[in-house]
C-alpha cells in the first residue's frame, strides 16, 4: 500500500483508550457493570490494536525521509513517548482484567492512572500531529499540487450541457424559483 496506514490505526487506540475511560467513569459512579464491562472490553481491544499502530508507525518512521534536526527530535520523542504509553497501556489493562477476574469495581486510584495514560497518549499524539502538519512527515511529498486560480476566474463548471443531468426545469425552458 502506498498510502500511510499508521493513522488510521492511531484513531483507533485514541479512541478505544479514550471510551473505556469514559465507561469506567461512567459505570463508577452510576454503579453500572455493563458500563464496567464495556470499559474493560475497549481496554483491551486498544491494547491488541495499539500493537498494529506500533507496527504501522515503525514503517512509517523508516520510511519517511526525515533529516537531522527539529523534525527528527520530534520523531524521536514520539516514538519515545509511544513505547511509553504502550507499556502503560498493558499495565493498565492487566490491572483492569484483574480487577474484573477478582470482582471488584474500579477505584478513584484506577480512573487517574487511567487519566494519566491519556495525558501520555495526548502528548505523543500531539508530537505525531507536529510531525504531520508541521514539518508534512509522509505528505508533503506524496501528493501533487493543485493548480491555483486566480481570485477574479470563475470556477469551472460542475456539470456541462451535454450532461445528462440537466434538471427537468431547465429542459423546459424555464428558471427554478
Amino acid at each position: 500500500m502506498g498510502a500511510p496506514v499508521h493513522p488510521i490505526f492511531v484513531h483507533f487506540t485514541i479512541g478505544l483508550t479514550s471510551a473505556s475511560l469514559i465507561f469506567d467513569a461512567l459505570g463508577f459512579f452510576l454503579d453500572k457493570s455493563s458500563l464496567s464491562a464495556a470499559a474493560e472490553w475497549t481496554l483491551v481491544a486498544s491494547a491488541l490494536t495499539t500493537l498494529a499502530t506500533i507496527a504501522t508507525g515503525l514503517t512509517s518512521s523508516m520510511r519517511a525521509p526525515v533529516e537531522e534536526g527539529e523534525a527528527r527530535s520530534f520523531l524521536r520523542a514520539h516514538m519515545a513517548l509511544g513505547l511509553m504509553f504502550y507499556g502503560l497501556l498493558v499495565v493498565i489493562t492487566f490491572w483492569r482484567v484483574s480487577l474484573w477476574h477478582d470482582g471488584q469495581s474500579v477505584s478513584w486510584l484506577y480512573l487517574m492512572s487511567l487519566v494519566i495514560v491519556l495525558l501520555v497518549m495526548a502528548v505523543q499524539g500531539y508530537l505525531g500531529g507536529e510531525l504531520v502538519y508541521r514539518y508534512g512527515v509522509e505528505v508533503e511529498q506524496s501528493y501533487r499540487r493543485l493548480p491555483e486560480r486566480e481570485a477574479h476566474s470563475t470556477p469551472p463548471p460542475l456539470v456541462t450541457r451535454n450532461n445528462a443531468s440537466v434538471s427537468a426545469v431547465e429542459k423546459e425552458g424555464g428558471k427554478a424559483r
